[in-house]
């Protein structure tokens, strides 16, 4: 874990600008490589304290059965501070990955990196097949301090950026949630 700290706080270097977010898609592309690194590196007791795995499957109108895996890695704040009686860490997701698939065929892939510190997207990278003999549909979304920084988009666009956008937070939300609720349900 102080490893998988030491590693983002590197990332985003003192002198940088604005909450500490990158400003360039080539800062961006260099902390998704190191996340990347830190998350293969990982030894199992890393993995055991800073991820969670979440399998959804359910049924839906017109296209079936949906079935969706979210993998979160996320960072304890705090934990110097759990020998305090009362005390419980707070974990923040950094990355999140999202895979569908339902049984009209569509399949899609998502990946989500967040500053850990403040819960802001800084990359999101949808990828959708529909099926339909268009083939994968992908977008690229980079967003810095001042909100988006670029997009490159492959095939159609099936999300803009600001919907990118809300869509990550409400997934960092709501995964925050859980993990929070899970460990206050581990008391």
């Amino acid at each position: 874990m102080l490893r998988l700290f030491l590693i983002l706080a590197l990332a985003f270097p003192a002198g940088a600008p604005q909450d500490g977010l990158p400003t360039t898609v080539k800062e961006i592309r260099q902390l998704y490589a190191n996340v990347q690194e830190a998350i293969a590196n990982m030894n199992e007791e890393e993995h055991y304290r800073s991820q969670v795995v979440t399998t959804i499957q359910r049924t839906l109108p017109a296209t079936g059965i949906r079935k969706e895996t979210v993998t979160t890695f996320f960072s304890e704040y705090g934990e110097e501070l759990e020998e305090e009686e009362g005390f419980n860490p707070d974990y923040r997701p950094y990355f999140i990955t999202r895979k569908f698939s339902n049984e009209a065929g569509w399949k899609g892939y998502e990946e989500y990196l967040y500053d850990d510190e403040s819960g802001r997207p800084i990359f999101v990278f949808i990828q959708i097949d529909y099926n339909d003999g268009k083939g994968k549909q992908e977008m690229r979304y980079y967003y810095g301090p001042m909100g988006l920084i670029s997009e490159n988009i492959k095939g159609e666009r099936v999300m803009d950026d600001l919907a990118a956008q809300d869509q990550a937070n409400l997934l960092w939300g709501s995964v925050k949630a859980q993990l929070n609720q899970f460990r206050d349900l581990a008391k």
